[in-house]
């Protein structure tokens, strides 16, 4: 009986292990999971102008917010100073930049191939945004004794890198209010920072910087030892130049924003944009537009120029340059207006 007892038992045990052998077993750690794939890097280059201007301390500011807020998803962006506006152009249409600042009157030209770039049609230009109001500051020095544009004459006179929007608008400026070419004064190509230092050394009667104020290579120059002054355009200048070149807007530097400007001073600008071409990616955009807008208050006080670059004067003010895709779904989420011309095509 004993023995019989015995037996059961073993029969027993050896039917739970069975069972038990049989149970699914759970997977056990090894300790070499995988980690969470990284996004693929998406690198964003926007191109500028110089360091003296007002596009590279601004590109400077998107990049960041850009590479802060879309880390996550792989972006890595980065600002590349220039010569500006044509060769900003000229990169995005080859393929160096995705992105770039330029005078807004410059991307249409470009997209129609027509002043000055006939040869050279970048119809895949497209809009993201527009940006801030581009003023023509042309200063000059007191011993020059330079008053009026047409006083340029025989005189050295920066007027903006080559192939930039300064030295389309300087040059149209001259031709249009004086009737003078190129010949008829000394140009250089030169930076804005190198332009405000040629001054205090006295190798320049003059410079035009074309940007945002405040441009702190205008501050430069207004804080140095050179005495200097700003040339003011009248309103008959405005609308003569306006009749050649509708582009053109007419504004006012505030007196006090530079070291020695006592007064208001009237002067002439165009608005400035950001662009990129059709062969970035929708989503991409989408995303650089909404997150720009989206901490616009952080970053706002960054610059003076961003002041005016809000989400309601996006699209406003803009030659017909059609938006991309990706900008254009993000104005469309947030009921703004986006006129018939700026529409995608």
């Amino acid at each position: 009986m004993k023995t019989r007892k015995i037996f059961a038992i073993l029969l027993i045990l050896t039917l739970v292990v069975s069972v038990i052998g049989c149970a699914p077993k759970e997977e056990q750690s090894t300790g070499t999971e995988e980690a969470p794939k990284a996004p693929e890097k998406q690198f964003v280059t926007i191109v500028t102008g110089s360091t003296g201007g007002t596009y590279y301390p601004v590109g400077t500011i998107f990049a960041t917010l850009w590479s802060e807020k879309l880390g996550d998803q792989g972006v890595v962006a980065s600002a590349q100073s220039s010569g500006g506006s044509v060769e900003n152009l000229n990169m995005i249409k080859n393929g160096e930049a995705q992105l770039g600042i330029a005078v807004a009157s410059l991307a249409h030209f470009a997209m129609t191939g027509t002043e000055g770039f006939e040869g050279n049609q970048i119809a895949d230009i497209r809009l993201v945004t527009g940006l801030w109001p581009e003023l023509s500051q042309i200063v000059v020095t007191k011993s020059s004794g330079v008053n009026t544009l047409a006083d340029l004459k025989g005189r050295s006179i920066n007027v903006g890198g080559a192939g930039s929007g300064t030295e389309y608008g300087t040059l149209k400026m001259l031709e249009v209010l004086t009737g003078m070419e190129p010949g008829d004064y000394r140009a250089e190509h030169l930076g804005y920072g190198e332009a405000s230092s040629a001054m205090q050394n006295g190798q320049l009667d003059a410079m035009n910087a074309e940007a945002g104020i405040p441009t702190s290579a205008v501050s430069e120059i207004f804080a140095g030892k050179t005495a200097v002054k700003m040339i003011e355009f009248t309103e008959e200048d405005y609308q003569k130049l306006k009749a050649a070149a509708p582009q053109y807007g007419y504004f006012t530097v505030p007196a006090g924003l530079y070291t020695g400007l006592d007064t208001d001073t009237k002067v002439v600008g165009i608005k400035s944009a950001l662009f990129t071409s059709t062969d970035v990616d929708e989503e991409l955009i989408y995303n650089l537009t909404k997150e720009m807008y989206e901490n616009y208050e952080d970053i706002k006080t960054s610059h003076m120029a961003l002041e005016t670059v809000t989400l309601e004067n996006a699209v406003q003010g803009l030659p017909p340059v059609p938006l991309h895709p990706g900008a254009a779904r993000y104005y469309q989420e947030k009921g703004i207006e986006i006129p018939a011309e700026l529409m995608p095509k």
